[in-house]
């Protein structure tokens, strides 16, 4: 099969986000998973949820970031993993201009968990509707897969006058 441009174009596209949003968050899960108390004193920094609920998200969150990251990147579960994804981002977009309408600058915590990121608030709420956007790039287009197969039962009807001869 022969691909016009326009939808190769659209194949590279979505193949280049779902790539590209696999190795973010398994990049974003790493420091977090190996320092799960690090990362819950980011999280208790936004002031949003009670202790016991942000050590709980310390241990989980890097997880399911980690799991959706290697969904994507291995194209598998990718429509799942994507849904997961987007809901995420919103959830940190919305944790992240909570904050900046309150007045209070803190540390993201998406790659680091060091207090000196290089970044403001605004730049964090820029990357991650730009993330959002390339989650919903992958939600939007569904790469087709081969044609699903359905066996022929002997109980299935044949059309009339296609009782298998060969006319």
């Amino acid at each position: 099969m022969r691909l016009i441009p326009a939808k190769k174009a659209t194949i590279v596209a979505y193949t280049i986000c779902r790539l590209l949003l696999g190795a973010v968050f398994v990049a974003a899960s790493w420091s977090k998973i190996m320092d799960p108390a690090g990362f819950a004193m980011i999280i208790a920094n936004y002031q949003i949820v009670p202790s016991g609920a942000g050590q709980l998200t310390a241990l989980f969150l890097p997880w399911l970031e980690l799991v959706c990251g290697l969904c994507l990147l291995i194209n598998r579960w990718v429509q799942g993993a994507a849904h997961v994804v987007a809901v995420l981002m919103v959830v940190f977009m919305g944790a992240l201009g909570y904050n900046m309408v309150r007045g209070m600058d803190v540390t993201c915590g998406c790659f680091t968990l060091t207090d000196d990121a290089p970044a403001s608030m605004w730049m964090y709420m820029i990357r991650d509707i730009i993330l959002l956007i390339m989650t919903l790039g992958i939600l939007w287009y569904r790469h087709p897969g081969p044609e699903p197969r359905i066996p022929a039962s002997p109980n299935t009807a044949l059309p009339k006058g296609s009782q298998g001869n060969a006319d």
